[in-house]
């Protein structure tokens, strides 16, 4: 890579300019972490920058970035790589991506989509760099390009892995959601998501069957049989896991539909009369089990005032 003497120095927390593309990878957790490093010894974890002029921008510690500046942190340790242009500097943001445990696939799939569609940059010279075949680099292009924002949302928080998002930006962008929220809540491995996704996208499939992947894959899977073995589909994740995955992504629907409602005209409100009964009666269920299962005392107020 065709880059200058690079330099350590330190400069004002102020004077770093963020990058969009790599906040796509950071969440709270990352800020989070590099807080508790900030508070207890300060701005000890270098950040690494481009420099073209006399402007600065992000190129590997945006966490880091964030965490000092929340901890009122003015000034931070940063690694200045002068890279001779806006392409370089984001090949060298992407190759650090690849190395380091931040960034992850969706700032990746981002980067790679700017220097191939906005730098010039082949998919050849992404290989050379990253050491990545050809088939990854399309995989982790098609998170940035195809994949829908909710479900980005769901790679962002851990509730797909980036292999299975993978598949899941093979579908029309309206099937991703419904599709990826059976992944979670059925516990889909890749394998068996990849598998429904080739007969969803088949040429000859047809509605039924499309409409059976996204209400009840499982059946789907039960159905396809193996023609030479006769073996079922294995199931890789035990009940711990695929319940934790179920509850994570009932939290953060949860938290979506809060804000949803909080935003919502009262005849909008009063159009979804229906839909809140159907929501309040699920709640309803889902607390009864939930006293059951975790042992809560059965002394606590239902929404009536009795005791459930």
């Amino acid at each position: 890579m065709a880059t200058k003497v690079n330099k350590a120095c330190t400069l004002k927390v102020g004077q770093i300019e963020k990058d969009p593309i790599l906040a796509l990878g950071m969440t709270e957790k990352d800020i989070e972490k590099y807080g508790r490093v900030a508070k207890a010894y300060g701005n000890v974890a270098p950040a690494i920058v481009g420099q073209r002029g006399s402007a600065y921008r992000i190129l590997a510690g945006q966490a880091r970035l964030e965490a000092c500046a929340q901890n009122g942190i003015r000034e931070i340790p940063v690694i200045v790589a002068e890279a001779v242009n806006e392409a370089e500097q984001m090949k060298l943001a992407l190759l650090l991506s690849t190395v380091r445990e931040e960034g992850g696939p969706l700032s990746e799939g981002a980067l790679i989509d700017a220097l191939t569609t906005q730098h010039g940059v082949t998919r050849r010279e992404l290989m050379a760099l990253l050491k990545k075949s050809k088939s990854w680099i399309s995989k982790r292009q098609s998170l940035a390009v195809k994949l829908s924002e909710d479900v980005k949302g769901m790679v962002r928080d851990g509730s797909i892995s980036a292999r299975t998002a993978e598949e899941i930006a093979k579908l029309p962008e309206g099937a991703q959601m419904p599709f990826a929220s059976k992944v979670v809540m059925d516990g889909l491995s890749k394998a068996n998501a990849g598998q429904l996704v080739s007969m969803y996208t088949a040429e000859d499939a047809g509605g039924i069957l499309r409409d059976a992947i996204l209400s009840t894959p499982l059946a789907v899977l039960d159905a396809a049989v193996d023609s030479q073995t006769g073996r079922r589909r294995k199931e890789k994740r035990g009940p711990p896991e695929r319940i934790a995955n179920a509850v994570g992504f009932l939290v953060r629907l949860a938290s979506e539909l809060k804000g949803l409602l909080a935003t919502a005209d009262a005849q909008t409100l009063r159009s979804l009369a229906s839909d809140m009964e159907m929501l309040r009666n699920s709640l309803d269920d889902l607390q009864t089990v939930l006293n059951t299962s975790t042992g809560v005392s059965p002394g606590k107020q239902s929404r009536g005032g009795g005791a459930q």
